[in-house]
């Protein structure tokens, strides 16, 4: 009798045939995992947009950027918890106290219970999440235009900020739709920002990620976009020896409106990465940033999202930012 079998020649043969199909298979299996990824970052910016001019058809303008709050404080509400009714989320609006002072700081008490949930809607699930604070998170951040200063009022983009020369009381700056002259179709109100690390930016290590979470410190920032590209493209954000910028690492709050919760600007092309002077929260290059292959998702203040690819000219990304200052460019563009 003849027994039948593989021998082992035969065995090894067919594992191989395996480990080669499964190789060629899983790029495959990871890109369509990313482009669900895509998709579901896609619809939560258009949830933020159908909030937005929901919020607009209640109120009359944007919410603010940054605001809310009394003199001699450094947080404020940002619009993402403006947004909250409007995205089936009145119950945490609801549990929140706006008046009370300092309110928005992390860890009040009063506060806290909404503060600490993570609501989906503000998160890309293509994002590592590496954060360490107990408050919601967020990927998605306000447009505060083309200039390093973000925190002087009224900006160039969509969401002002407070007043930052530690005077206050804080004005809270909306915008009218009517002010937006350039166009809602070619003014940026939001975009994707990679999260950091840690709970302070300046305590983590070198991010090795590309682009990075974390904000690399200048020293005598310039007062113009181009000076604080040309130093902040010099420097290396992934050296073991460079200096990071101080306060809280971005996307830690989806609560407050400050540059490292719900702002950023278009000083920097998408997917670099981030500079600022001694306070994260003051000046500098609050990056667009994605984990998507070669560009980021934007929300436009028309209410569309386009993919805004890294090799944008960065004049063109700068006038994509400003709500008013008159450029004409084409879709072609970008």
């Amino acid at each position: 009798m003849i027994k039948r079998g593989f021998t082992l020649i035969e065995l090894l043969v067919v594992i191989a045939i395996i480990g080669v199909l499964t190789a060629l298979l899983m790029p495959a299996v990871q890109q369509a995992r990313e482009a669900a990824r895509r998709i579901q970052c896609i619809n939560n910016l258009k949830q933020i947009g159908l909030a937005s001019h929901n919020y607009i058809d209640t109120t009359r303008v944007l919410p603010f950027g940054q605001g809310q709050e009394p003199a001699k404080t450094w947080f404020g509400w940002s619009a993402h918890s403006m947004l909250l009714p409007y995205l089936d989320q009145a119950p945490i609006f609801n549990c929140i106290n706006f008046e009370i002072p300092d309110g928005s700081a992390p860890g009040v008490a009063e506060n806290s219970t909404g503060q600490r949930v993570h609501i989906s809607v503000f998160l890309c699930p293509s994002d590592t999440d590496r954060l360490t604070a107990v408050e919601g998170h967020n990927n998605y951040v306000g447009c505060t235009g083309s200039d390093p200063k973000m925190n002087d009022g009224i900006t160039s983009g969509l969401f002002g900020g407070m007043d930052g020369t530690g005077n206050g009381p804080y004005p809270s700056v909306t915008i009218g739709l009517q002010f937006v002259t350039d166009g809602l179709s070619q003014t940026v109100a939001y975009s994707e920002r990679v999260k950091g690390i840690g709970l302070f930016n300046n305590d983590q290590g070198p991010d090795w990620m590309t682009p990075p979470g974390s904000v690399v410190r200048i020293d005598n920032l310039p007062g113009n976009a181009e000076g604080v590209y040309l130093r902040c493209i010099a420097s290396d954000p992934h050296s073991a020896t460079v200096t990071l910028s101080g306060w809280y690492s971005p996307g830690s709050f989806w609560h407050i409106g400050t540059p490292y919760g719900g702002r950023y600007n278009h000083v920097m092309p998408p997917n670099t990465w981030s500079c600022a002077g001694e306070h994260t929260d003051w000046a500098g290059a609050h990056t667009a940033s994605s984990r998507h292959p070669g560009g980021v998702n934007v929300l436009f203040a028309d209410g569309s999202v386009k993919s805004i690819k890294d090799a944008i000219n960065r004049a063109v990304w700068r006038a994509l930012g400003t709500k008013a200052s008159g450029e004409i460019i084409s879709s072609s563009d970008y």
